[in-house]
């Protein structure tokens, strides 16, 4: 089976656009110029990182009354929306298999603060533990300032 956009010739699979097969150091030249496929959560970090940039402030423990919703980046990186301007980018200690993938997971508390330290459990989609890990220091984010054509 051929995929979408691509063409074979006696089982060689090759873009639409290539007229010959280029050299070993055309190849390399090639792939340099040509930007990488970006995973879902590069393409998340890009968007959230065009948006907000580092105070180089960061902080143990975050109120929960100060967090919004959540965006998984990656194993062991989490952007958490704040209220207002601020965001809050969590690197994990450790990769916590899993979390990229099933992009949820849960926390419980008893101080109303989310802490280094604290144990966040992946869930898949229905609602089934996959395993835990600590979270990290959280470094504080500000939303840009708007530019002058009244883009964000």
């Amino acid at each position: 089976m051929v995929s979408s956009g691509l063409y074979g010739q006696g089982g060689f699979v090759a873009p639409v656009a290539a007229q010959d097969n280029p050299t070993p150091n055309e190849q390399s030249e090639e792939d340099e110029a040509e930007p990488e496929k970006l995973t879902r959560g590069e393409r998340r970090r890009q968007r959230i990182m065009e948006r907000y940039e580092a105070t180089g402030e960061s902080e143990a423990c975050i109120p929960m009354r100060r967090l919004g919703s959540s965006i998984v980046f990656d194993d062991q990186t989490i952007f958490f929306e704040g209220r207002g301007k601020r965001g809050y980018l969590n690197k994990l200690p450790a990769k916590c298999i899993g979390l990229a993938r099933e992009e949820r997971f849960a926390y419980a508390n008893s101080f109303g603060s989310l802490c280094r330290g604290d144990i966040i459990t992946v869930l898949d989609s229905f609602g089934r533990a996959w395993g835990s890990c600590g979270v990290g220091h959280f470094e504080e984010m500000v939303k840009k300032p708007k530019d002058d054509s009244g883009e964000k």
